[in-house]
């Protein structure tokens, strides 16, 4: 979007759109619209509230509801009034949910009425909690007082070390940790991001279907707050549902993982429906098999489709592909270059870099990296170094520079001394009429080290183990190809659509020898 304005601060989003389009929709969720000016209004007494709450700059407050307008209001109000939020998955167990409150420090919950009888029994336990709101309570209690008028120019002038959100990763190991996002991050996300990832312009229809409280999800909306876009926001993901909106919100653009592309395709596919009116959709977080994605490309048509990398740690996506990559049916498995305030470098266990080509560990510098783990100086010292942050993605770059993922780098399986990218083989068995869903991990074998094996959720009626091997052998070597099949019902994922293979290599390790 060119000649956007550039913004120091998150609150300085909404001071620029109260003042040039104070009655534009910014956001609208289960058909109510908000206007810049409603949301200015809430952000208001809400900042009035917290600042009777006695809350100090540094505080934690955190966010526990499905996605809805007030994620936005106490985003506004935390970055005027220093605080960090700290959204939490709400798919998370209890015990989740409280190491999460104790590790952050969280003074303030505020939370959705499903998750009331959760944040009691917190209550009941020992944790640095001062006050529970729900947010019709907080609704009513904020309408019970006196309109104030807030200048929010006044507060945009000073600088800040402290960072708007502590966004808790998903732990495949051990804890989950706080990642420390900044202002400067997000905002060099809006300036280096908006242009490759639209179309975003004033009034555009940008739908936001992934929860706020993953980067996925937030990084999106970050995007159509900053261009003035009318953002709608999913509460629930729901395939039949995202489509209606598409069709009867003239929807611009918008960001879904590969798994949910995946169910609004079915769904889309099940009705013989085609949409036209999209013009982008990106996706990212996970893997996407190409034919997913040449079916997602006849279901939207004059959809350009933008492939992101990025994680938690980066703000979200840092690089992306050009859409006209996969229009010409080149590099489908890229995910692109960097955004000019980023760079990438493949290396190898002793941290050199690797010729072209080569598989190795992905690791970026960028204005948008986090400021840190909160509290976990060990962990910093391992992700962090010289600037550098290590993604523990394993990837390649092709001689043009693209860079391609292959895995995570603690998925990669070893058998009988030949590295088997999980992901490949995924790829490879998605292309299997019979088999809807899949994931590739390594179990235990006495002969070969580790073995492959398939757990894939198939149509029953067309399934047969013997002609997917056969299928097989013409596109992966025999070392990749599963020495084992397994059917099951579903596949765990995490929030931004990820499978947690760390839960199956737990589950199946009795599948191993």
């Amino acid at each position: 979007m060119e000649g956007m304005t550039q913004f120091n601060k998150v609150h300085d989003i909404l001071d620029f759109h109260v003042n040039k389009n104070p009655d534009s929709v910014t956001i609208s969720i289960d058909n109510a619209d908000h206007k810049n000016t409603d949301i200015l209004s809430k952000v208001s007494s809400l900042v009035e509230f917290l600042k009777e709450s006695k809350i100090k700059s540094g505080d934690r407050i955190a966010f526990l509801a499905k996605n809805s307008s007030e994620f936005i209001e106490l985003m506004y109000a935390s970055s005027m009034l220093e605080l960090v939020m700290v959204p939490i998955n709400f798919r998370l167990a209890y015990e989740e949910v409280k190491f999460i409150i104790k590790d952050s420090g969280s003074k303030i919950i505020i939370f959705g009425e499903e998750f009331k009888e959760l944040v009691e029994k917190l209550n009941s336990d020992k944790t640095d909690l001062q006050l529970s709101l729900e947010i019709s309570e907080l609704g009513k209690l904020l309408k019970s007082k006196s309109p104030v008028a807030l200048d929010v120019s006044l507060l945009s002038n000073k600088a800040t070390d402290t960072p708007l959100f502590q966004m808790y990763t998903s732990g495949t190991t051990g804890n989950p940790k706080g990642a420390l996002i900044s202002q400067k991050g997000i905002m060099s996300l809006i300036a280096n991001g908006i242009d490759k990832l639209g179309p975003f312009y004033p009034n555009a229809v940008n739908l936001v279907c992934m929860p706020l409280f993953h980067i996925a999800g937030s990084a999106w909306l970050f995007f159509g707050l900053a261009s003035g876009s009318k953002n709608i926001l999913l509460v629930d993901i729901n395939p039949e549902k995202i489509l209606d909106i598409i069709e009867n919100f003239n929807v611009a653009t918008t960001l879904m993982v590969p798994a949910v592309i995946q169910m609004v395709v079915v769904a889309a596919e099940k009705n013989s429906k085609v949409f036209k009116n999209v013009k982008n959709i990106v996706f990212g977080a996970s893997p996407m098999a190409v034919d997913t994605l040449k079916r997602a490309q006849e279901i939207f048509p004059n959809s350009n489709f933008t492939h992101v990398y990025g994680m938690t740690e980066t703000t979200g996506m840092f690089m992306s592909l050009d859409p006209a990559e996969l229009k010409a049916n080149r590099r489908l498995e890229s995910c692109g270059k960097c955004f000019s305030n980023s760079e990438i470098k493949i290396v190898d266990a002793d941290n050199n870099e690797v010729p072209t080509k080569t598989i190795g560990e992905i690791i970026c510098r960028t204005d948008q990296i986090m400021d840190g783990y909160f509290n976990r100086e060990k962990a910093n010292n391992e992700a962090i170094k010289d600037g550098w942050f290590y993604t523990g993605d394993a990837g390649y770059l092709d001689e043009e520079g693209y860079l391609f993922i292959r895995d995570r780098i603690k998925d990669l399986i070893i058998t009988g001394g030949e590295n088997v990218y999980p992901a490949e083989v995924e790829n490879a068995l998605m292309l299997q009429p019979s088999i809807i869903d899949c994931a590739v991990i390594g179990v235990s074998d006495p002969k070969w080290g580790e073995a492959v094996l398939a757990l894939v959720i198939v149509d029953t009626d067309n399934f047969s183990e013997i002609e997917v091997r056969s299928s097989l052998r013409s596109q992966l070597a025999g070392f990749k190809i599963p020495k084992t099949f397994h059917i099951v019902d579903s596949l765990p994922r995490n929030a931004g659509g990820k499978i947690t293979k760390h839960v199956l290599r737990e589950k199946y390790a009795y599948l191993g020898k």
